[in-house]
């Protein structure tokens, strides 16, 4: 489980080890067995011209985020990676967009612009990401997804409950299983809100602090 679109995470990981990848902090789920893309949620494209037209003096870097590819607006990133994919605008992007990251000069703006869109755009899931030793950026995911919702549904047809499961995480994004019935466990170069709300705090992850728990567990 993870923000990052499928082409991302398969640079990091095998695909062998897992038989579902759930990507976009919710919005898209690959089911690996069977090779197949599901589109949880997904924003539209009026919806994210919108935004642009609002915003776009504010901010450095716009990631429209589709399954597979980053498509990076106003920030050309000129990179090797094949997943990352510079454009001039939004019609560019050639795949449903599950996901944005919006980069902002001040980085006062981003709380700021959080509680505008919550105010005046209900339709869409927005909140503000931090990730280990980082700035903060905005999220913004389709209303009603995220990490939680996903697992939920693909525990229900796997017929898992929340309670048998384990989960590891860093960022903001993932305090809603934090505050979840699965057992949560915050990695050691978590945030400190993200161990405040954990079962347990494990080894960082340059110190196998997952295969820590694992080996416990199990």
């Amino acid at each position: 489980m993870t923000a990052r679109t499928l082409q991302s995470a398969l640079d990091v990981v095998p695909k062998e080890l897992f038989d579902y990848l759930i990507l976009n902090n919710g919005a898209t789920l690959y089911d690996n067995k069977n090779e197949k893309i599901k589109m949880i949620g997904k924003i539209t494209k009026e919806e994210t011209t919108y935004l642009i037209k609002k915003y776009e003096n504010l901010v450095t870097q716009i990631d429209f985020v589709g399954a597979n590819n980053y498509y990076i607006y106003k920030n050309k990133k000129n990179s090797p990676l094949s997943f990352l994919i510079d454009v001039e605008s939004v019609e560019e992007v050639t795949e449903e967009i599950a996901r944005m990251n919006v980069f902002f000069k001040d980085e006062e703006n981003v709380f700021k612009v959080e509680e505008e869109l919550k105010k005046e755009y209900p339709k869409l899931n927005v909140f503000v990401m931090q990730a280990t030793n980082t700035n903060s950026w905005l999220v913004i995911n389709p209303k009603g997804i995220n990490k939680r919702t996903v697992l939920e549904e693909l525990g229900k047809k796997l017929e898992i409950e929340m309670e048998e499961m384990i989960f590891f995480g860093d960022g903001l994004n993932d305090l809603p299983l934090m505050d979840s019935p699965v057992y949560s466990v915050a990695m050691g170069n978590a945030l400190d809100v993200v161990k405040e709300h954990a079962n347990e705090v494990t080894l960082s992850n340059n110190e196998d602090g997952i295969s820590r728990v694992l080996l416990k567990k199990f």
